[in-house]
């Protein structure tokens, strides 16, 4: 039997079936995709707070999307449950980097903080993912005397929450400056703790307390552009406290001359930056009633991610958001 043209006919088939499988292959179909009218934005993302001296600064960068017209921002006392709206920030021509929202708010007083986007349509986002907090603090500049020829300028009450130093003797005293041979913090152990936490090129470098790592003998040396952590035991609880040494002075004239942060809520390690005067210091100590400006500080984004809000769309005359915890 004579195959051959069976074989022939199997390989056109074959072929046949190969060039038209190739060909339905390369036929690309463009099908045009609309947004929908209510689709709401994307939730805000890279939202920071600043601790400053008795207000916070919240920041994000801008929304990706060209309907976008304006920004929520939102707090909580809790990180899960309903937040409160506490302001606006309408969209800027050009876009800028970031935006910010300054909000006053008393020292001792932390909050939970959330951004959420709304387009011309009055669509609203979920509320930003970051966990931020933020508790307001207040700062000053300081310079103490060697304890030996001025003991009366040579210690300091952080609670008192001025720019006073006080006698290195009083009950009240948390630190005080020996600048003998060489220059040492003292402190009252074991009420008062302190340790050196290393060089830092600024005052708002450190952010956050640590909870151990604090000098056994309650004294450190005292070295130029290096901060300083402290925990102070007061009535109320634990209380922390950041030092940045901008000059050290000797020669028969020992000081030592430093920004300082106090936080007024107990327990609470937030120490994170606040208006300073630069990197580089001032070059004298601020006179009575003399500030300095603001810096505005360019964080990062810190903290885990959170589920986002239960609720999107329109947000009518409502004043609340509800974020809940579906985490496992």
């Amino acid at each position: 039997m004579n195959r051959a043209p069976q074989v022939l006919a199997a390989f056109l088939i074959a072929s046949f079936t190969f060039v038209s499988s190739c060909e339905q292959k390369e036929t690309i179909v463009y099908v045009p995709r609309e947004v929908p009218a209510d689709c709401p934005p994307s939730a805000p993302r890279g939202v920071y707070a600043v601790n400053l001296d008795g207000y916070i600064s919240i920041c994000w960068y801008p929304n990706p999307e060209d309907d976008v017209v304006g920004y929520d921002i939102w707090k909580n006392d809790e990180l899960y449950g309903e937040y409160q709206w506490i302001g606006t920030v309408d969209r800027e021509t050009p876009e800028p980097f970031q935006y910010c929202f300054d909000y006053t708010t008393p020292y001792n007083q932390q909050f939970f903080y959330a951004v959420s986007a709304y387009d011309e349509d009055d669509n609203i986002s979920e509320l930003s993912y970051e966990e931020v907090t933020a508790t307001p603090r207040p700062e000053g500049f300081l310079r103490l005397r060697d304890r030996d020829s001025n003991p009366a300028t040579s210690g300091y009450d952080f609670s008192t929450l001025s720019d006073v130093p006080q006698a290195w003797d009083l009950a009240g005293t948390d630190i005080w400056f020996d600048g003998g041979e060489a220059n040492f913090f003292y402190t009252y152990m074991p009420r008062v703790m302190i340790q050196d936490y290393g060089y830092a090129a600024g005052f708002d470098d450190i952010n956050y307390a640590p909870i151990e790592g604090f000098s056994p003998t309650g004294s450190v040396e005292v070295i130029e552009n290096h901060v300083y952590m402290l925990r102070i035991g007061e009535a109320d609880g634990d209380h922390y406290v950041k030092l940045w040494i901008y000059g050290v002075g000797g020669a028969g004239d020992s000081y030592a001359e430093f920004w300082w942060a106090y936080q007024t809520d107990p327990y609470n390690r937030d120490l994170i930056p606040g208006p300073g005067a630069g990197d580089s210091g001032p070059s004298t100590i601020p006179a009575a009633g003399e500030t300095f400006g603001v810096k505005r500080i360019e964080g990062v984004p810190n903290g885990r991610r959170v589920p986002p809000t239960s609720k999107s769309g329109s947000l009518d005359e409502e004043d609340f958001l509800q974020r809940q915890n579906t985490l496992p």
